[in-house]
């Protein structure tokens, strides 16, 4: 990681467009030359980030994605600024949209066919082992290619062996957290995302997130 000071952070980030903030402070930005940088901070005095830095694992996880194929965005550098605490990953950000917007602008019909893919695309990352907590349509992209890119990727383990049932579970879970993704995916498209998914991982691993489906839409069980 190249260590930067306060002073070169600050440089980095003159002229730069906000993108998102929290309490906290920045936390990703669009620099002038169109790189994005997102922004880390250790908020606890024990946490996972002194031995494995959250933008180190984004860099890491992009380069692996794009070794099964899978489209993540370009790293240009992974930074340590230790007098803010913070680490940050420099990255070419992909171009496209969200796949919510993307699905707000289609009607019912077109929609279903791109949820169908959808489908498909989330079973193979399950049968490759991509295991992505922070999985939710705004973190798909699709691009003016009509592929599937990912974003937001420190929240994310590869393992290269098929999910076990319990993963590929919280993994739907945490989809129909946000409830417009919700309504397409448990009820309006459901038997598209089914079928689609059916493509990569087969009629018995499609039965079984069915049953998680049902279970995890509102008014289901819950985990």
């Amino acid at each position: 990681m190249k260590i930067l000071s306060a002073m070169e952070l600050e440089a980095l980030l003159q002229g730069a467009k906000v993108i998102e903030e929290d309490g906290y402070g920045l936390k990703v930005a669009r620099l002038v030359g169109g790189d994005f940088l997102k922004l880390y901070r250790r908020k606890r005095l024990l946490s996972s980030a002194l031995w494995s830095a959250p933008a180190q694992r984004f860099a890491e996880n992009a380069a692996r994605l794009k070794q099964l194929g899978i489209i993540a965005p370009n790293i240009v550098d992974t930074l340590l600024i230790p007098q803010h605490k913070l680490n940050g990953v420099r990255y070419q950000p992909l171009p496209g949209q969200t796949l919510r917007d993307h699905w707000r602008a289609l009607g019912s019909h077109a929609r279903d066919g791109e949820i169908e893919r959808f489908g498909s695309f989330l079973g193979k990352l399950h049968q490759l082992g991509v295991y992505f907590r922070s999985l939710h349509l705004g973190n798909v992209l699709y691009m003016p290619n009509h592929r599937f890119g990912l974003i937001d990727l420190s929240d994310m383990t590869i393992t290269g062996k098929p999910l076990g049932r319990w993963k590929r579970k919280r993994n739907l879970q945490h989809m129909l957290r946000y409830t417009e993704d919700s309504a397409w995916l448990a009820q309006e498209h459901h038997i598209a995302l089914l079928r689609g998914y059916s493509q990569q991982c087969g009629n018995k691993s499609a039965e079984r997130l069915a049953k998680d489906l049902h279970n995890l839409r509102p008014g289901g069980d819950r985990l």
